[in-house]
């Protein structure tokens, strides 16, 4: 017999929203990085508690409540390792959290992992940093040019990094009426979305109108809610493993793998991502928008390289995200192998046939739900990325995708790393290798387009368990949700 989980429908209550959706309707968005001072973890404890309190805390089942008046409001909150601890959730011996957890992604390991360095990062979820490690993040979404959401942190007992909303994310692209999230480089962002399977239909259209949009690629992007949500059947059709903490005790009589305080949580991993709008925008003179399409891997305007499109009748997105590349694209004429897109998301190129290639991209897909961000420092607008990928397995998940497809000059025996997340130092896009059909040897002198600023592992709980790390523990037990409840998965 199957270990058995919850019945996911009737964990709503539980999830924390951002899992359901990016908030597309949602214009603005902040995030704060909260260090707890010395000696303030109670006066912090009560903040916090007082922020859940408020019902700000969006649930997949708020999200979910109606797609014609969507909520107007929404915020999530997260715990790195040691935000946990220093809020006094220790986890238990017996279930543990998992080792990149546990280290943080500004250890010195997952640095040489990942290829980071961040002794220069401005922030990270170690001790080390500037401010001392985070130990919580608040992401808040709200309407077009309103104000902020959470405004009255208390520096008295949080060291405080803010990073602001860019009011231009948001822009209307070939005429169409509705605006669309443009990141800094120019190019239509939030794309290529995997679909949790049972939870998360596509933004803006129902499910049966993306399958229809999407023919019969749709199923391409539908993986197990396992990948994303703790305690759930991921694409291996196991468990995933969900740490406990001590005091928790709603074990519930599901059979898991690990304990049930992580059940319906997942794990963040953020990155704040500089961009260089100046130096993309010389390479873009110097070489056209076609090349910067190419390193890109997809139009400006969201559409696959090579697809055309009516203004007039916009392509959906489920539509644009129905494509592979073995059979049309084999050898990159269309999209360059090295190109940034391809290398996150290889579709169907990397197994021995077309379904096997894409049930392996399912063990490595991100659930992403970052924004872009600007700020102003020393009289100078500074843009780029405030990345969060959701993931149920940081190892299999982000870290694979950084380690082996993005920062891995290798990739597809190719010999350089991704043309814009990937390593720092001047390189070159060699064309002979990624775009062939032009001259051999022939190559693209790039700039360092990137630069991480910070970043960290951060554990975003159900909201039940939320409610225990702040000290609600009358409301630990949320509306919409049946957390004892077995049924099989």
């Amino acid at each position: 017999m199957k270990a058995q989980a919850p019945h996911l429908a009737k964990q709503f209550g539980d999830i924390q929203g951002m899992l359901r959706s990016g908030y597309g309707w949602l214009k603005s968005s902040r995030f704060l990085l909260l260090t707890i001072r010395e000696g303030q973890e109670e006066a912090a404890r009560a903040w916090l508690a007082k922020l859940v309190e408020s019902g700000v805390i969006a649930s997949a089942h708020d999200v979910g409540k109606s797609r014609t008046h969507p909520i107007e409001r929404a915020a999530a909150i997260a715990f790195s390792f040691l935000g946990l601890t220093k809020l006094g959730c220790m986890e238990t011996k017996e279930h543990p959290f998992p080792t990149p957890f546990r280290s943080g992604m500004g250890s010195d390991v997952r640095a040489l992992l990942l290829r980071d360095n961040p002794r220069e990062w401005r922030w990270s979820d170690v001790d080390g940093a500037a401010c001392g490690p985070v130990h919580v993040l608040i992401a808040e979404w709200t309407p077009k040019d309103a104000g902020p959401l959470i405004s009255d942190v208390d520096e008295a007992v949080f060291c405080v990094i803010r990073v602001e909303n860019d009011p231009c994310s948001f822009q209307k692209i070939n005429g169409e009426k509705e605006e669309k999230l443009i990141e800094a480089f120019g190019f239509r962002d939030g794309l290529a979305q995997p679909v949790i399977q049972r939870l998360r239909q596509d933004d803006g259209v129902g499910l049966s109108e993306a399958r229809t949009e999407a023919g019969s690629l749709y199923d391409d992007r539908v993986v197990s809610a396992g990948e994303f949500i703790l305690g759930y059947r991921n694409e291996y059709d196991e468990l995933t493993y969900c740490p406990n903490v001590e005091g928790w005790t709603q074990s519930g009589r599901a059979i898991h793998p690990g304990g049930r305080f992580a059940l319906n949580g997942s794990y963040l991993a953020v990155r704040q991502i500089e961009q260089d709008v100046e130096a993309f925008d010389a390479f873009r003179a110097a070489n056209g928008q076609g090349i910067c399409e190419k390193l890109m891997g997809r139009q400006a305007n969201g559409l696959p390289l090579g697809w055309t499109s009516n203004p007039k009748k916009p392509t959906s997105d489920s539509k644009a995200d129905a494509f592979r590349y073995r059979v049309e694209d084999a050898n990159g004429f269309i999209c360059p192998k090295g190109a940034h897109v391809r290398r996150v998301n290889p579709r169907d190129t990397l197994g021995v046939d077309v379904q096997s290639s894409i049930r392996s991209t399912k063990l490595h897909r991100l659930l992403r739900r970052g924004r872009p961000y600007r700020e102003q420092s020393n009289g100078k607008t500074h843009k780029g990325i405030f990345f969060i990928a959701c993931n149920a397995d940081i190892e299999r998940q982000f870290e694979f995708v950084q380690q082996r497809w993005v920062r891995k000059p290798g990739f597809v025996n190719l010999h350089a790393d991704d043309p814009l997340v990937g390593s720092s130092d001047p390189k070159t896009f060699p064309k002979a290798l990624s775009m062939p059909g032009l001259p051999s040897g022939e190559e693209v002198s790039l700039a360092s387009f990137t630069t991480t600023l910070g970043g960290g592992y951060f554990f975003l709980p159900g909201i039940a368990a939320l409610n225990f790390i702040v000290g609600n523990e009358s409301a630990s037990k949320s509306p919409g949700s049946e957390v004892a409840e077995a049924a099989a998965s």
